[in-house]
Order: C-alpha cells, then sequence, then structure tokens
C-alpha cells in the first residue's frame, strides 16, 4: 500500500493540477471563456487591454485564494468526521464494544 505520507512528503500529491475532462461542463465553459476573452481583448485598445489583464491577474489571486481555503475546510472537515469516528464516544447509547457497565 503506498504511504500518503511519503507520497505527500516528495510532491507526488497534487490536487491543484488536476486535468479537465474532454467534453464536460468546465471544458466547455472554459472555452467559451476563451472565445468571449478574445472577443474583448479584439475590441480593447491597448490601455483597456492592461486593465483588463489586471483584472484577469487580481480574479485569479481571489480564485486561488477562495480554492485554497475551500481545500483547507474540507480537509479539516474530513480529519474531523476521521476523528469523531475512530475517537469519538459522545452518542446516547453504549458502544457495542464497551462494558455495559
Amino acid at each position: 500500500m503506498p504511504n500518503i505520507l511519503e507520497d505527500l512528503y516528495y510532491g507526488n500529491i497534487s490536487p491543484n493540477e488536476r486535468r479537465v475532462r474532454p467534453g464536460s461542463k468546465i471544458q466547455k465553459a472554459i472555452q467559451k471563456r476563451d472565445v468571449l476573452e478574445t472577443k474583448l481583448n479584439e475590441s480593447f485598445t491597448d490601455e483597456q487591454k492592461a486593465t483588463f489583464e489586471q483584472y484577469l491577474r487580481i480574479g485569479a489571486e481571489v480564485l486561488d485564494s477562495c480554492c485554497l481555503d475551500s481545500f483547507i475546510i474540507g480537509f479539516r472537515l474530513g480529519a474531523r468526521f476521521t476523528h469523531e469516528t475512530f475517537i469519538g464516544t459522545d452518542a446516547p447509547f453504549a458502544e457495542l464494544t464497551m462494558d455495559e457497565t
């Protein structure tokens, strides 16, 4: 069985580097966005292009921060589920494996 901690240490786990499936909804949306971006760039002046590029960079930074936050929150939630599953004993009835005393 692969060691997930070793894979993490050596950088073999990169969930942010996933590829988009061909024909998926997200791939179609990306293609539409790219077409619109090209149309906009063709109609912009040089100054407008620079402003638009800055807008896109800032948007990417915001999206990156949101994705990182969602990843962290999801990871923590998963850890809490795991902790509760294996460590938690807060339930109205005694565990099946616990003494009834």
